[in-house]
């Protein structure tokens, strides 16, 4: 007996340490085992809120854009309010306190052994807020530089960068039909180039290099930002719980968003004062045809529309991964360039064959996707 007991001491430890490695790093991009079991309700509820988040701070900037008159040629205001449009991105991240400090609440026991992500945790959101205040600021710019068309096919490159991010920094293995997914998106994303703009430049105001550049490196960015996010999960935040019977709680979510977006806010709130946009708003506001109420309901309306959109965008990769989440958000183009026909009367603007086969894709896109999660999770469950 005493020959046997090495033996029974051994198998359950290689059992204990294989395992999560090979859930983690053999995972297409799909569900690691210390996430939730019931993911399902957390991923369609995040898709809902990136569909309608974007889908509502698009509407509500071409109703600001459109009403400023910004497409009229204007060589003194080519650049105005691009860090005021960044800046209402990240601002509203204050509503997502009182959720974060309830899901928290819930959790009182921390280990001691949570003490030294901390620091790395601070350094690493730091960086994140940069990389946001970045994205949104070339997003801002790019819009005004070029025609939208342009802008949006160029902008679709972030479905060429989030898969390459992800299959060497998160280590994420794709199968079909994520490739399958993958192309429909970009498929979508390029179809969208006939989608009208409320500040698209005048033709005077083109410059074709800046902003296409622009548009380039703010894919780049977004890109960067949901790979990252999924390495603050996978590397930090989920590793919380390995040692406890806990699961992984949807505050780590709100947690990402509200330290990532306080340093981005800043950011973009110091490059606002030395642009001098607060004094643009503030005639803005005061000349704005609907009247102060309405301006100041489509700012605000965009701050609390993009917090929506980043809850279901982070709360994709904390559920799947970055990569579900770049498709997503990609997908609902079509969806917005429908409502802006819909909402606004943009010349040579229409429902064209174009947007039609955008949401054909955009839908078998997702489906796709969902497909791989239904096999995956069906597979797990024998």
């Amino acid at each position: 007996m005493a020959q046997n007991q090495p033996i029974f001491q051994i198998k359950p430890e290689e059992h204990f340490v294989q395992i999560p490695v090979s859930i983690e790093r053999d995972s297409t991009t799909l569900i690691n085992s210390n996430r939730k079991p019931n993911h399902w309700p957390t991923i369609l509820l995040s898709t809902i809120c990136v569909i309608i988040g974007q889908s509502i701070a698009k509407l509500l900037e071409n109703f600001y854009y459109d009403k400023i008159n910004r497409s009229e040629y204007n060589e003194h205001r080519q650049n105005d309010g691009v860090w005021t449009q960044a800046l209402l991105q990240t601002v509203g991240f204050p509503l997502l306190l009182l959720p974060f400090i309830i899901l928290t609440a819930k959790k009182h026991n921390q280990p001691s052994s949570d003490q030294f992500h901390y620091k790395s945790l601070a350094v690493i959101y730091i960086c994140m807020g940069i990389v946001m205040s970045v994205q949104g600021r070339l997003s801002a710019m790019g819009k005004l530089e070029i025609p939208f068309g342009i802008f949006t096919l160029i902008y679709t490159t972030q479905l060429f960068f989030t898969p390459i991010f992800a299959r060497f920094v998160n280590k994420i293995k794709f199968n079909r039909w994520v490739v399958i997914s993958l192309v429909l998106a970009i498929v979508t994303g390029a179809l969208t180039l006939s989608s009208s703009f409320g500040g698209e430049p005048d033709e005077a105001e083109l410059n074709y290099a800046r902003g296409s550049w622009a548009a380039l490196l703010a894919a780049l960015c977004f890109s960067l930002l949901l790979c990252n996010i999924q390495n603050v999960f996978d590397s930090y935040i989920f590793r919380r719980t390995e040692s406890t019977t806990r699961n992984p709680s949807f505050s780590s979510v709100f947690e990402v968003i509200i330290f990532s977006s306080l340093v981005a806010t800043l950011i973009s709130m110091v490059g606002l004062l030395i642009a001098g946009e607060q004094h643009d708003l503030k005639t803005e506001m005061n000349g704005f045809p609907k009247g102060k109420g309405s301006y100041v309901m489509a700012m605000v309306g965009q701050a609390v529309s993009w917090q929506i959109y980043w809850v279901g965008t982070v709360g994709l990769v904390f559920s799947v991964s970055s990569v579900l989440s770049n498709v997503i958000s990609v997908v609902t183009w079509p969806i917005v360039s429908v409502l802006v026909v819909i909402f606004f009367n943009y010349m040579d603007d229409e429902l064209d064959v174009f947007k039609g086969v955008a949401l054909i894709t955009a839908v078998l896109s997702a489906a796709a996707y969902f497909f791989r999660l239904h096999k995956e999770n069906r597979n797990s469950a024998y």
